[in-house]
């Protein structure tokens, strides 16, 4: 039997056999990690000044989330790892597997000891225009994303969502007002970009705030279609259908659809997350002895997992297990 801890305070902190893994860092952590692992480029999964403090450890993250952390390539220790590739470091071995969550977004994988841990990540299990899906990986212990782990958020199908975005685009174009799509600026803006331009016959104009993300996403071999940047300047033409990062303002006559999760009952709910559906099969396909949920709706979610089917799950910042 091992012992192993996992904190949950500004990143996740797991801890076994003298082993210290430091995942999605978001602040300076109080002692120095074996190794950090970094899933994915979004600003709440990690902190470029906790990263340059960390300068003699080693950070695992893929070549996209590189590019989008560290542009300017300053930081020095950093291991580029990709979907179905290993590394060996710190006397551990860690998987990259595929998130589907943005570009460049990835799980990992590693034996603590005797134990086989999964962190997801943020991730998608949908088909969709862009990005793979993510891989369902399985382990001992599953550390996994609970951002929509009510059992409220539950989206619809990706191609009934695709097929009323398009339709509502279509009806506010021929009442002759320009459309204001708004997703976030780094993953459904990118997904909308494709929508309009590949199951329409017109080409968005995408603000520079989402631009410089589809510019990325065609850089590393996800083509977007097409598009023409815009840079806000003056009014849109009418019946020009606009790509917009969510809380960005515009005035004139339009109509605004919001993609996102959060909008169930206003706009689409669009994610580039997994819902609760997605959540409950991945737990269940992962055959995973133990569930860590983290972030999002994880205490609702854990006591979902052990009332529906009798699996130990754990929602507290600091969990002792046993395997």
């Amino acid at each position: 039997m091992s012992m192993i801890k996992v904190v949950i305070d500004r990143g996740i902190h797991i801890k076994a056999h003298g082993k210290y893994v430091l995942i999605d860092p978001t602040g300076v952590p109080g002692g120095k990690p074996d190794v950090v692992l970094i899933s994915h480029a979004h600003e709440d999964h990690y902190s470029l000044r906790a990263l340059r403090t960390l300068y003699k450890v080693p950070l695992v993250m893929s070549r996209a989330t590189q590019l989008l952390v560290d542009g300017r390539g300053r930081l020095r220790n950093v291991l580029i790892v990709e979907p179905g590739q290993e590394v060996e470091v710190a006397g551990l071995r860690i998987t990259a597997h595929e998130a589907g969550h943005i570009i460049g977004s990835l799980q990992f994988s590693f034996d603590l000891g005797n134990i086989l841990v999964v962190y997801t990540g943020d991730f998608n299990l949908d088909r969709r225009l862009i990005l793979r899906p993510a891989e369902v990986v399985r382990g001992d212990l599953l550390i996994i994303d609970a951002t929509y782990g009510s059992p409220k958020y539950v989206f619809p199908p990706r191609a009934e969502l695709y097929r009323a975005i398009v339709g509502r685009i279509n009806e506010v174009l021929e009442s002759g007002r320009t459309v204001v799509v708004k997703g976030r600026k780094l993953g459904v803006a990118q997904e909308v970009t494709a929508l309009v331009s590949m199951a329409t016959s017109l080409v968005p104009l995408v603000e520079r705030s989402v631009a410089k993300y589809n510019e990325l996403y065609e850089l590393l071999g996800e083509p977007l279609g097409r598009y023409v940047l815009w840079d806000g300047g003056g009014a849109a033409a009418p019946n020009s259908v606009i790509i917009s990062r969510l809380g960005a303002r515009h005035t004139g006559s339009s109509e605004t659809i919001v993609c996102t999760g959060w909008a169930l009952r206003k706009g689409f709910p669009l994610s580039s997350h997994a819902d609760h559906v997605q959540l409950v099969r991945y737990v269940l396909d992962s055959k995973a002895e133990l569930v860590v949920p983290f972030t999002g709706f994880r205490h609702e979610f854990s006591s979902f997992l052990k009332e529906s089917y009798g699996i130990e799950a754990h929602d507290e910042s600091i969990v002792e297990l046993k395997l």
